[in-house]
């Protein structure tokens, strides 16, 4: 039976104890992180930073934290610290990756053979628009100034193409992110690059819908931008882990937050920062 969401406590920072039944992804999350995170949790006996999600009726969506939500999945609990926000309130960029590591023809000639996409080479080179809505997936810019769209082969979803895609060059070589699309400069930061995907811009709503219908996207693609976010929470696991209700459990967080604002330990930075020792 699902349990009841009206909790009857709402803790401050739209921070809420949630069934992690009921917490989704909408990406794929890395095993090796997981497993880390969980030696990790076990170590320490406490979650630092809650998973930022959105409520969908009685579901909801992680837009970051999907590791950690993952990890408290395999460690068996039954709830889980979220921060709760609205769609209003965040902003959606699109990383792009950076694919390093790896013979450019080699690269060319892996992706040529899976069966999911078709490489469109563009003549002259340019970077093409990618509509998704014809099946585009994204672009793929080699280091030798080649430039290829990249498409669902027929009666392929995009979302399968697009995973298979960066499964793909994963396995094959190293992979970074990027904001920027310009080749150049991030051939002057990364001497071994082998080629650039660019994806499209993705709304808020699509990557919900995404999730609501059980699909997901790839790592490392959507870059949330939510203000306000609460780090260092450092809620103990022990009780978050028992047998409490969802009532008893949102009251001992409202406490715990509570009580941090009594000893003057919350501050808040408007203005972005640089940290130097992550």
């Amino acid at each position: 039976m699902t349990e009841n969401l009206d909790v009857e406590i709402t803790p401050p920072l739209n921070l809420r104890v949630v069934p992690l039944a009921l917490v989704v992804p909408h990406e794929t999350v890395d095993p090796r992180r997981v497993e880390r995170l969980v030696n990790r949790l076990n170590a320490d006996g406490k979650l630092a930073n809650p998973p930022i999600v959105i409520q969908m009726e009685d579901h909801y969506v992680v837009l970051d934290g999907a590791t950690r939500v993952t990890a408290m999945k395999q460690l068996g609990f039954p709830h889980i610290v979220a921060q709760v926000v609205s769609p209003e309130s965040v902003n959606l960029n699109t990383w792009h990756h950076v694919i390093r590591k790896v013979a450019v023809n080699d690269l060319l000639a892996l992706l040529g053979e899976l069966p999911e996409i078709t490489l469109t080479e563009q003549t002259p080179p340019r970077l093409p628009a990618i509509v998704p809505d014809r099946g585009d997936v994204c672009a793929l810019c080699t280091a030798n100034n080649q430039m290829f769209l990249v498409q669902a082969a027929p009666g392929v979803k995009p979302l399968t193409a697009l995973n298979r895609l960066t499964e793909t060059y994963i396995a094959a070589g190293r992979v970074m992110r990027a904001l920027t699309t310009n080749l150049p400069a991030l051939k002057n930061e990364h001497p071994d690059l082998s080629a650039l995907v660019v994806f499209p811009a993705y709304r808020v709503e699509q990557v919900l819908q995404i999730a609501r219908a059980g699909n997901i996207l790839p790592a490392g693609i959507t870059r949330f931008l939510i203000p306000g976010r609460v780090l260092r929470l450092n809620a103990g696991l022990e009780y978050l882990k028992s047998d409490a209700s969802l009532t008893d459990k949102n009251r001992w967080l409202y406490d715990l937050v509570v009580g941090k604002f009594s000893a003057n330990a919350v501050r808040y930075y408007q203005e972005p920062v640089y940290l130097l020792d992550e």
